[in-house]
């Protein structure tokens, strides 16, 4: 599995718990959900730029070996 597919599958997971997630509620827990979208948004951010930084550090530490 490709790090571009771990990440478009993650962020699909997490739009859809927030499309489920407003369709569910009631008006008055739509804040609620549209908080859990913010909070949702930034984790994928912050886990895709993690997981990036891991990534280039495998790829330096592989180049090394090579070398």
């Amino acid at each position: 599995m490709t790090s571009k597919k771990l990440i478009a599958g993650i962020l699909t997971g997490l739009a859809a718990g927030a499309v489920i997630s407003l369709l569910v509620s009631s008006k008055k827990n739509r804040s609620l959900g549209r908080k859990l979208v913010k909070k949702g948004n930034l984790l994928a951010d912050d886990l895709k730029g993690k997981f990036s930084e891991f990534i280039d550090r495998v790829e330096d530490k592989f180049q090394g070996i090579l070398k």
